[in-house]
């Protein structure tokens, strides 16, 4: 039984929730921030507020939002199911009660929105369900909303503005860093270890932030687990789908040329956090990744990341963006492989002796990884904050452990088959 179903609170409820949490379901930006001890607190109150009423005016329950433990309150916990078309209703509910809407395209650019669409139809038609279900909110046709603009911008803002970014960013600077941290940051690798096949993750930052462990049960695509961070659904920092396909990603900073930030191309593309969304649901193996990212032109507004693939087969795969924009692939050549934030195209001598991590992780994972047990402490020694979270797979089980970073005596178990 699928836990929404199981545990999902009464409609009644959540309209009543909206009366008790704040006073009064309004339209709201934001106002002034909380003292900084209350941030965590209230960080998600109006995303809660707003999604009680916006689920009463629909009369169903689409997203389900919990803590994952009553000890935390990063990351909590979405639920998603229902049609692509229904939650982009709902999202459409909130980006309004909190004062956000999408654009009308310009005259400039209709040909090119005929193309995104055109181009959608082909890789992923439920997205244009989820686009036609926003816009209707609004009273824009598919046709006339500008999906350039919701590609990105729309979401990112919304999304972070809601949920008080910029809050966590203030606060950060009036404390000390918890550990030197530049734009190179995080980690992942995948080992085959007899039938097992296995991922660990560092997600290092250098700031505590609002981040989400994210099911997805939706029609026209396969059920994922994944950890999202800005974007609760369309953007992935890893997970696992129901045919035990990982996705994981992280910034590709190093040398800086591969780490572009582009305005959205005279093309049709796709922003490359969505990107890993659509891979997850719409692929089984990490071949089909493959071909799917050589049929689209990726694009990256805020820096790129390259990613690890890997699949219930036993093969992975890094993938990065050249100097042209276009996806190439690196195969593993060993039992393991291993990304940090350092180009697999300049080669593997160059990654040893630009990236300690690299080269540290490389070296423990020479010595034998025997289990899970192995690939915890390679993850763990790598690691470069102390903010953050680790994550480890097992993909033939579509499990996940998690561990924020501060504690590694707690870990908090999901299961894909819940």
């Amino acid at each position: 039984m699928n836990r929404m179903t199981r545990k999902g609170a009464p409609l009644l409820l959540l309209a009543l929730s909206c009366l008790l949490v704040l006073p009064g379901c309004r339209r709201d930006n934001g106002g002034d921030e909380p003292e900084p001890e209350s941030l965590l607190q209230t960080y998600d109150r109006r995303f809660q507020q707003f999604l009680a009423q916006a689920q009463q005016e629909m009369g169903k329950e689409i997203l389900m939002y919990s803590p994952v433990s009553d000890a935390v309150t990063i990351p909590k916990r979405m639920d998603i199911q229902g049609s692509h078309h229904e939650y982009g209703t709902l999202v459409g509910r909130l980006a309004s009660l909190h004062g956000h809407r999408p654009q009308r395209v310009a005259d400039s650019r209709r040909e090119l929105n005929a193309r995104i669409i055109d181009m959608y139809r082909r890789i992923h038609p439920p997205y244009l369900d989820l686009a036609r279900g926003l816009g209707e909110v609004f009273e824009i046709p598919l046709e006339e909303m500008d999906l350039a603009h919701l590609e990105q911008a729309f979401f990112a803002n919304f999304w972070t503005t809601l949920f008080r970014y910029n809050g966590f960013r203030n606060l950060a600077s009036t404390r000390p860093a918890p550990a030197p941290l530049t734009v190179t940051h995080c980690s992942i690798l995948f080992a085959r270890v007899g039938s097992d096949l296995l991922v660990g993750r560092n997600f290092d930052q250098d700031h505590e932030k609002p981040q989400w462990v994210v099911f997805s049960r939706m029609g026209g695509g396969y059920a994922v687990l994944a950890n999202a961070c800005y974007v609760p659904y369309h953007w992935i920092m890893d997970g696992v789908n129901e045919k035990g396909l990982f996705m994981g990603t992280a910034n590709l900073s190093d040398p800086a040329k591969y780490y572009w930030n582009d305005p959205y191309p005279g093309v049709p593309a796709v922003c490359e956090h969505h990107l890993f969304r659509i891979a997850l649901e719409t692929c089984a193996t990490v071949d089909e990744v493959i071909a799917l990212y050589r049929s689209v032109r990726p694009w990256s507004a805020n820096g790129t990341d390259h990613a690890l693939v890997a699949d219930a087969q036993g093969n992975s795969v890094v993938i990065e963006f050249d100097m042209e924009r276009r996806a190439v692939f690196f195969p593993a050549e060993k039992s393991y492989q291993l990304m940090t934030n350092t180009a697999y195209q300049e080669g593997k001598e160059y990654m040893l002796s630009h990236c300690s991590r690299f080269s540290q992780g490389t070296a423990m994972a020479e010595e034998g990884i025997r289990g899970m047990g192995d690939v915890e402490r390679i993850i763990r020694a790598i690691r470069a904050s102390s903010v953050g979270y680790h994550s480890f797979f097992d993909l033939r089980r579509r499990t996940m452990k998690l561990y924020r970073q501060r504690d590694f005596s707690t870990s908090y178990p999901f299961d894909l088959g819940e």
